[in-house]
């Protein structure tokens, strides 16, 4: 038998602009073959890719993201895939480091890494660890540790376990899946590096954060669900819950507004806060206070 093999997977629309420094992160620097799927682009985009090495190419119409990427499971021959988004990027090491994880933890089924957090400009503004498994990977996903997008890898096979994306969810898919996948295999190794880099994206960050918030509902319920054992277990699952998802929608959707240091920012960061259940507002003000106080600390 030969070595296991690992495949990005990217859903791609109208990503001119970020493509190619993608792709290049993959190939050009960690020689991970990547399946992109393009899901209707009109910018050209899917023709730049069709002409690059390491990249196969499927074109489909327009459905979304969690589409496109189901579809990308679906089609993928390797192994193992990871989901490499369209602007985000893997720093050289990722591919040598999966290897070296695989090797000493043949049986796992799932491998997390570290990422550090950019702006449009490519300026660092954050970095995130892996998250610590503790106690178990389900709830430690679920406890709001981040698992970015483009730092999880995933054993090909544990999709028949777990289902794969759900195009009807907008917002947190990917915290759905890894809930779902942890909940399906508890087979999950570390890697203590951050590989991957996660580039925040423009927008309303206002408007995002409520839809965030709406989301989390949905995986919550959907978290809820999941066999996760017994009574007990199922009293913490839901005590992990309500701050797990507090902490996601801090991250995402808040965090970014406290980093600017504008007034007006922060103003717009409080009312977010505002908007969430009563319960939650300790949660996400204590990790707000906290973050500012560890960015305060390594200046």
């Amino acid at each position: 038998m030969g070595p296991s093999t690992l495949e990005a997977l990217t859903a791609s629309y109208n990503s001119a602009a970020t493509l190619s420094e993608t792709l290049a992160s993959a190939w050009e620097d960690n020689r991970v073959p990547v399946l992109l799927v393009d899901d209707g682009s009109s910018d050209g985009s899917a023709d730049y890719a069709e002409r690059c090495e390491g990249v196969r190419v499927i074109r489909q119409r327009n459905a979304g993201p969690s589409v496109a990427r189901n579809r990308a499971i679906l089609e993928s021959r390797a192994d193992f895939v990871l989901f490499l988004d369209s602007d985000d990027l893997l720093l050289p090491g990722y591919r040598t480091a999966f290897e070296s994880a695989l090797a000493a933890n043949p049986d796992a089924d799932v491998f997390v890494c570290g990422m550090q957090v950019v702006d449009d400009e490519g300026r660092p503004v954050d970095r995130h660890a892996a998250p610590s498994l503790q106690p178990t990977a389900f709830l430690s996903v679920l406890g709001g540790e981040s698992v970015p997008t483009n730092g999880i890898i995933v054993r090909r096979e544990v999709f028949a376990k777990s289902g794969l994306f759900r195009p009807g969810l907008h917002h947190a898919e990917d915290l759905d899946l890894w809930l779902r996948i942890a909940a399906a295999t508890d087979k999950w190794v570390r890697m203590d590096h951050s590989l991957a880099v996660y580039r925040l994206r423009g927008g309303s960050l206002s408007k995002n954060g409520q839809a965030m918030w709406r989301g989390i509902r949905q995986v919550v319920g959907t978290a809820a669900r999941l066999p996760v054992g017994s009574s007990k277990l199922r009293r913490v699952t839901a005590r992990h819950a309500l701050q797990g998802g507090a902490r996601y929608v801090y991250n995402m959707a808040f965090a970014p507004m406290l980093r600017q240091r504008a007034r007006a920012s922060i103003a717009e960061a409080l009312r977010e806060v505002a908007r969430l259940p009563v319960r939650f507002w300790p949660l996400v003000l204590r990790d707000g206070f906290c973050s500012l106080r560890r960015r305060q600390g390594s200046h």
